[in-house]
């Protein structure tokens, strides 16, 4: 893993939601933000998000 990157189960821990990451995950999986799909992850392997990809999620997270 790369320094700057950070794990869907960091970014939850950030956020105050679940700990494991479930929710952020599902997002990742079906993002209903209209920004398109999230590029760059190969499925079976674990999420490694970049700090643009975190914002993405930040915004849509906080605005609920």
């Amino acid at each position: 893993m790369d320094d700057a990157t950070i794990t869907p189960v960091e970014l939850s821990r950030e956020l105050g939601m679940d700990r494991k990451g479930k929710q952020i995950r599902g997002f990742l999986r079906n993002p209903a933000d209209g920004r398109g799909p999230f590029e760059g992850h190969e499925i079976g392997t674990p999420w490694h998000l970049t700090a643009e990809q975190a914002d993405r999620i930040r915004a849509h997270f906080r605005k609920g």
